[in-house]
């Protein structure tokens, strides 16, 4: 399930994205550049995906999941949630989804996948890369949240590992980094795994699916990290992750 992503400065990519012809991407800290004609939705946290054209506006549509099928690169903007890109051995389209925990929790991933189908995308051929987000070992939450979380999707991990823990999780210590203070001890959660979670239940198998691994709290400041500038004195930054299609 986990493999990690190379990086470059200023960015991380996927090795399974890299090797499909004809797309590229990039999960960019805060001092990538993007492109010039980048798409991305009014992300409001919830479930709408939406197929992308050339002439949609770029933040003016709200929604948290984006596909197209044209050469426009589209992306996901993120501060700590999971920033996950689509591409296909096959069908020519790629896809960015925006994964917080109430966006997993509404079904961002179900509806995505749904609308994949729809659009005669053939589940078998995609490549799906998640890149660097908040991870366990700093994302403290209280049990009200878990209890939420195991409601809507607790069936999809019995008998196995669940998401979250009552106990931290380690970290790999980078110099000069720091992890999130403990508030209340609940609960740590795991976003990535609560993801995986849901995309196997969708259909997709483990090797299509390639993790960064990367915390966005505690792997230094050129990640931005919304729970990070909370307990710190920090400008809003944020990662911008996408994807396009090449001409053809």
């Amino acid at each position: 399930m986990t493999l990690f992503l190379y990086e470059v400065p200023m960015a991380y990519f996927s090795e399974s994205l890299d090797a499909l012809p004809g797309l590229a991407h990039t999960f960019g800290n805060v001092s990538s550049r993007t492109p010039a004609t980048l798409f991305c939705c009014a992300q409001v946290h919830g479930a709408k995906v939406i197929e992308v054209g050339d002439g949609d506006e770029s933040g003016i549509i709200a929604g948290d999941a984006i596909f197209t099928r044209t050469t426009r690169p589209i992306g996901i903007v993120t501060a700590d949630c999971l920033p996950i890109l689509i591409g296909s051995k096959k069908d020519k389209f790629v896809a960015a989804i925006h994964g917080g925990w109430q966006g997993l929790a509404a079904g961002v991933i179900e509806n995505s996948f749904l609308a994949l189908r729809l659009a005669g995308v053939s589940l078998d051929h995609l490549q799906i890369a998640i890149g660097p987000a908040i991870q366990a070992c700093c994302y403290e939450v209280g049990k009200a949240l878990v209890d939420r979380i195991e409601l809507t999707h607790g069936h999809l991990w019995l008998g196995r590992q669940a998401p979250w823990s009552t106990t931290r999780a380690e970290s790999v210590p980078i110099v000069g980094s720091c992890r999130a203070p403990v508030s209340h001890g609940e609960a740590w959660l795991d976003l990535t795994l609560y993801c995986f979670y849901l995309l196997e239940a969708s259909g997709v198998k483990h090797e299509q699916i390639q993790t960064a691994g990367l915390c966005t709290y505690c792997s230094g400041p050129e990640w931005g990290s919304y729970r990070r500038r909370t307990h710190r004195s920090e400008a809003k930054t944020y990662q911008y992750s996408w994807i396009r299609l090449e001409d053809y």
